[in-house]
């Protein structure tokens, strides 16, 4: 029985293809990404990371809910004032909003692997065909391959600003006027 994957035959079947993705894109797709630290994906991940046991007051083992992993993590020197103070409710227990109103993760340069590996998509855009044409990172940054939708993508998003509360409403507009569909990720 042959077995199949989305690309194609699974490794071990016959006629097996690994197609891979040009490291090129991958590259100029992530440095376009800047973290504004709203404190979002922070928020939402802080489910799943617990304290499971406490070395010290800066030394803890923490549990990924998801994987399963237990870490030991350090909270960062410049952050132990900050991490004195008690998180928000439902957060990362090591999130905590500095005094500019801007979220920090203590314990960022020795995060789990699931922080590490998270990517704040906040929005994907259908083509024309029904297909994914894009995905929106952050509060505006696209990455795509479909340069026709980058061009309208950039010049939509210069005539309002992305803090402005009909932003979302103006781009969906002129989106859906070229045949694109953009949904916002809750």
């Amino acid at each position: 029985m042959k077995r199949s994957g989305i690309f194609g035959p699974l490794p071990g079947s016959p006629s097996c293809t690994l197609i891979t993705a040009p490291a090129e894109f991958l590259v100029q797709a992530m440095a376009t990404f800047t973290c504004t630290r709203c404190g979002k994906c922070c928020i939402s991940l802080g489910r799943h990371i617990r304290i499971e046991r406490s070395l010290s007051p800066v030394q803890h083992y923490v549990r990924n809910a998801i994987s399963g992993e237990i870490m030991m993590v350090t909270i960062h020197p410049d952050k132990r004032a900050l991490f004195s103070e008690k998180p928000g409710e439902g957060w990362c227990p090591f999130l905590r909003r500095d005094q500019d109103g801007l979220f920090s993760c203590t314990i960022y340069e020795n995060r789990p692997a699931i922080c590490r590996d998270f990517r704040c998509l906040t929005m994907v855009i259908t083509g024309p065909d029904g297909t994914e044409a894009a995905q929106v990172v952050g509060k505006a940054t696209i990455i795509t391959r479909d340069t026709v939708l980058e061009e309208l993508w950039n010049s939509l998003k210069k005539q309002v600003p992305a803090g402005d509360p009909g932003w979302l409403l103006h781009m969906q507009k002129g989106l859906v006027a070229q045949g694109y569909t953009l949904e916002p990720l809750t």
